[in-house]
């Protein structure tokens, strides 16, 4: 129960952070959906309002609740699978395929989101993740007999770099970091050896940067990509194209806004950076938008809810007897430790842009609903052998007993 009441207060201050820190988006994208209904004479789209993508985020919180309880009722001895594990993982490939389809959408020069009817759009990434943390731990505890050995290492690797190449072609280098990283900790959890964990580094991120720079000369689609880390590394940040196309403006305002909310903030919707200095302020860059307006002090009760979450989890994994749970508990916990992690680090510029969200915060519909069943999925594994342990206390017996309870059937004479 304290893991679901710690997920509730970081739904809270998903509450409070995109009611205030979306108004201007909110009334800027629906005043262009009254003017483009207006124009092809379409059914009369309402007025505008500060309160749009809020109100979408409501939808949103209503779909993740219902996606909570069906993982609730799913069965964990299922989930823990191997079956379930191949199954999920081909499903959520698949489903980051649409995205090169007709359903698939582009925003801020990457393919990542599908359009489906009635639920919006989709950003199969999110289930990616998720999946191959089941795929992942499955397969490690399969082979773990074998996992220091040469030709594991290869497997490995070869089976890492043919699921993340479909994030080069959105190009998502953000969620290839995120798994990237998960996959080592997991891996590092089932007994894979530091130094080949540093190995395994090595020739990953050699390997982007190859592949990355061949792309980027090759297709012009990559050049943002150049520019974000060449305005990162303080390479060419006067040239013109730098100018043109404002690479870092983000990166600048962020840091204005942290470090204009000072201790205390500037007061709950007193925030100016929200104002489209930050563009993307409702979910890229929530945190240091929602900053200005809370302050150190409220940064800091964000970090120690995220904080509590991960040394709970953790403790509480460690009491489980099953290692596959525990390795799916790692790695879920790892997801969002990382990926809280890289946002806040591009937020206060210590990492490039990557276009991460904040988990249970930003405001994107996909985010919030996986975010939600992690929680559960954790909830389900940190109980799950509770009954068994009850049951054990109940019936277990020491010699001394079972000798008292012997002489309590035996016949009266």
């Amino acid at each position: 129960m304290p893991l679901l009441i710690n997920g509730i207060l970081l739904i809270f201050f998903w509450l409070l952070a995109v009611f205030s820190v979306s108004i201007y988006e909110s009334f800027t994208l629906s005043l262009c959906r009254v003017a483009a209904t207006a124009a092809n004479c379409l059914a009369r789209f309402p007025e505008p309002t500060n309160y749009f993508y809020f109100f979408q985020q409501l939808k949103a919180l209503a779909i993740a609740i219902v996606a909570v309880i069906v993982v609730r009722k799913f069965p964990v001895r299922v989930l823990k699978t191997h079956k379930f594990a191949s199954v999920a993982m081909i499903a959520a490939f698949i489903l980051q395929l649409l995205v090169f389809t007709q359903l698939g959408e582009t925003y801020g020069g990457a393919r990542g989101w599908i359009s489906l009817p009635g639920l919006g759009n989709l950003q199969p990434s999110e289930f990616f993740k998720l999946a191959y943390v089941f795929f992942l731990s499955s397969r490690l505890l399969r082979r773990k007999e074998i996992i220091n050995s040469s030709e594991f290492l290869i497997q490995f690797i070869v089976t890492s770099a043919a699921l993340y190449w479909i994030f080069l072609f959105i190009p998502d280098l953000g969620t290839v970091l995120i798994i990237g990283v998960t996959a080592l900790v997991i891996a590092r959890y089932a007994g894979l050896r530091l130094k080949k964990i540093l190995l395994v580094l090595g020739i990953g991120v050699t390997s982007w940067f190859i592949v990355g720079m061949s792309l980027y000369m090759i297709n012009p689609k990559f050049d943002y990509i150049h520019n974000r880390f060449s305005y990162f590394l303080g390479i060419n940040q006067n040239d013109q194209v730098n100018q043109d196309e404002q690479i870092g403006r983000q990166n600048e305002q962020a840091l204005r806004a942290i470090g204009g909310g000072g201790f205390l903030g500037e007061g709950y919707g007193k925030g100016l950076q929200k104002f489209w200095y930050i563009p993307e302020a409702q979910s890229d860059f929530i945190f240091a938008a929602f900053s200005e307006e809370i302050g150190f002090a409220g940064n800091l009760i964000l970090l120690g809810l995220y904080c509590r979450m991960f040394r709970y989890v953790l403790s509480h994994l460690q009491k489980l007897r099953d290692p596959q749970s525990k390795m799916i508990g790692v790695g879920i916990i790892s997801i969002i430790t990382i990926q809280t992690f890289i946002h806040i680090c591009v937020n206060i510029k210590i990492l490039p842009n990557t276009g991460i969200t904040l988990p249970f915060v930003s405001a994107w519909g996909t985010s919030l609903m996986v975010s939600c069943m992690e929680l559960m999925l954790l909830y389900k594994l940190i109980n799950s052998e509770a009954p068994q342990k009850l049951i054990t206390n109940e019936h277990s017996e020491t010699p001394a007993t079972k000798k008292h309870s012997y002489r309590k059937t035996l016949p009266i004479r």
